[in-house]
């Protein structure tokens, strides 16, 4: 019965541990969504969340590697909505407008999001590379095709992550909305080297094929 018991309370502590992982992660994603919020810290950090300032050393070394998590979680999204995409289009640069339509479009749903996207991009290398390196294979696949104006797949990655970017700042101020994200996949595809008459083409297939993914997937 004491061997139970035990066990009972270290599942009790795990828990208690999960809870209060989860309340920090929450606290700083509306930090770091907050336009209004002082530069965050450790200590800006634990007020939000409500804990002491050693539990949240207790989860993680420091702020550097709570961030690189939060980068992680949008990674994993955007990996989810690539991972869709790329079963239903062959083309690599309409699965390029189709991936960014989806995301972008979810970001004008949650300013909020858009704004942690935005500083992830600006404040978090790690992020921004690994965002590069999902793209390369696209990329890469359209200059061999001939449709990329841009002859290094690493300096288009770098455009197309910078174009997502300042849509999700101007997702997260308000200066952009849903209705808007069309004209700025197809500003994307311009600079990636699409006349305007393709570009316009790609954009339509990537409005059509986003709304086909979201009736099919949970995402």
């Amino acid at each position: 019965m004491a061997r139970v018991n035990l066990e009972r309370r270290a599942e009790i502590g795990r828990e208690k541990r999960a809870r209060t992982r989860a309340l920090i992660l929450a606290a700083a994603r509306g930090c770091y969504a907050d336009p209004a919020a002082p530069q965050v810290t450790v200590e800006v950090l634990t007020r939000a969340a409500g804990v002491a300032k050693g539990t949240f050393y207790v989860h993680f070394p420091d702020l550097n590697t709570l961030e690189a998590e939060l980068g992680d979680e949008i990674i994993d999204a955007l990996a989810q909505r690539h991972q869709a995409v790329l079963e239903i289009v062959s083309d690599p640069l309409t699965r390029i407008a189709t991936v960014t339509m989806i995301f972008l479009r979810d970001l004008a749903q949650a300013p909020a999001r858009a704004r942690l996207v935005s500083h992830a991009v600006a404040a978090l290398p790690d992020f921004a590379q690994a965002v590069q390196a999902r793209l390369h294979n696209d990329l890469a696949e359209a200059r061999d095709a001939g449709r990329l104006a841009v002859g290094a797949p690493g300096l288009a990655a770098q455009i197309v992550v910078t174009m997502v970017a300042q849509g999700a700042q101007m997702l997260g101020r308000g200066a952009l909305d849903a209705a808007g994200v069309p004209d700025l996949v197809r500003a994307l595809l311009r600079a990636l080297g699409s006349p305007p008459d393709d570009a316009a083409t790609r954009t339509e297939t990537a409005i059509a094929t986003a709304e086909a993914i979201a009736r099919t997937h949970n995402l």
